[in-house]
């Protein structure tokens, strides 16, 4: 029995028991060695298994179901969702069936973009984690930045990882946000300028606040406010972390939220900056849902909905799952079963597509839709893509 199954077994076996008070500290240790081993051990051994015939997509053995096909929704239990076997194509512009960069694509120096729907940083196993970005506009044109220095980010212990984050592209597609070490580098598409901004410290994780303000962190509570016009840097006395939040697409949105585990508390956390304390802390309440999908730990950015709702990807007694939680209340509304023999932090939740639908990057599926009220689930693209990507659909 491999190791990451035994690890899955015993998760599930004491899904009921709550966790000690050292696992945060043991979780985020497990996170660093883990960004490094995906950039490299993962990716090798997901390549073992499919054949790369482009950049960013693996050939499969069948045919794609033709679009327009009826997709369907497995309920696995009340509040439930499961992912077909067989998934229905659906359409989503700006992406192609297949998201493949052409080796030709246009310097931002020459074809200033007016706003981007899409920002993508290739993954590959065999090199240093310092690929380019690229940016796929509104009209399905593809854009290589050609800015000049920027390179992957580090931890305290070393580790690399790409740079791009799910959280980079401003909430009106027009700028960039990059970690960098010392620094943030902010890219204006419009205008092909990179602004350097001194930053200390290891500068892991970005999210804006609204189109201004880019909120500066590590992997950690404790972040800094950087006005990318100005180049002002601010200490910011909320404790809320780049990490887990997505941040807010207008100043005037109030307050930020976040998905956390504080030692054995799983919850749903407000913050409005400025403020040292949380507007509010919501234990989370899974009551709704069978206790085989009790949620052990968040990764990644938890996406508001703009309705007072986050969609995060999680880990748990099932293995990977999907949530969408109510942040005033912490409820559990819905959960999208990914299930077992997935890599660890497969899944990433991208944008909101309206008001119930979440985009979703799989490292089987590629780009995938849930719909949070119908439970559907389709297909945007036809493979696996290896690379991050940031999006702004809307």
């Amino acid at each position: 029995m491999g190791t990451n199954r035994l690890t899955e077994l015993l998760e599930e076996t004491a899904a009921e028991v709550p966790a000690p008070a050292f696992a945060a500290t043991a979780w985020a240790t497990a996170r660093r060695v883990r960004r490094r081993r995906q950039l490299i051990a993962g990716v090798a051994a997901f390549a073992t298994v499919v054949a790369v015939s482009v950049p960013l997509r693996t050939g499969g053995n069948g045919e794609p179901a033709p679009v327009g096909v009826t997709p369907s929704a497995i309920a696995v239990a009340p509040g439930v969702d499961a992912v077909p076997a067989d998934l229905a194509r659906q359409t989503l512009a700006p992406f192609p069936e297949a998201l493949t960069i052409p080796a030709d694509a246009r310097k931002l120096s020459e074809h200033p973009v007016e706003r981007a729907a899409v920002v993508v940083q290739q993954t590959d196993a065999e090199g240093p984690p310092d690929a380019p970005l690229y940016v796929l506009d509104l009209a399905g044109e593809w854009t290589r930045i050609d800015v000049t220095g920027l390179e992957p980010t580090r931890d305290e212990s070393g580790n690399q990882a790409y740079a791009l984050r799910s959280t980079a592209l401003s909430p009106d597609g027009r700028r960039v946000a990059v970690p960098q070490p010392q620094a943030l580098v902010v890219i204006d598409l419009t205008t092909a300028e990179a602004h350097r901004i001194p930053v200390p410290g290891w500068n892991e994780q970005v999210m804006w606040w609204g189109d201004e303000t880019v909120l500066v962190g590590a992997d950690g509570p404790g972040v800094v406010r950087v006005d990318w016009r100005t180049g002002t840097v601010t200490p910011e006395p909320a404790g809320i972390s780049a990490w887990s939040s997505a941040g807010a697409r207008q100043v005037s949105a109030g307050a930020l939220t976040e998905l956390v585990v504080v030692e054995d508390r799983r919850m749903a956390r407000g913050w409005v900056l400025g403020d040292p304390r949380p507007a509010w802390e919501s234990p989370l309440d899974e009551s709704g849902l069978p206790s085989a999908y009790r949620i052990s730990r968040w990764y990644g950015p938890a996406v508001p909905d703009g309705a007072g709702r986050v969609a995060a990807a999680a880990w748990g007694g099932r293995g990977e799952m999907l949530t969408v939680v109510n942040a005033r209340t912490g409820a559990v509304e819905r959960i999208l079963d990914l299930g077992y023999e997935r890599m660890k932090s497969c899944c990433t939740a991208l944008a909101w597509v309206g008001d119930h639908v979440l985009l979703v990057k799989t490292d089987r599926e590629g780009l995938i839709t849930w719909d949070t009220r119908t439970g559907v689930v389709t297909q945007v693209t036809v493979a696996p893509i290896e690379a991050r990507l940031s999006v702004r659909l809307s």
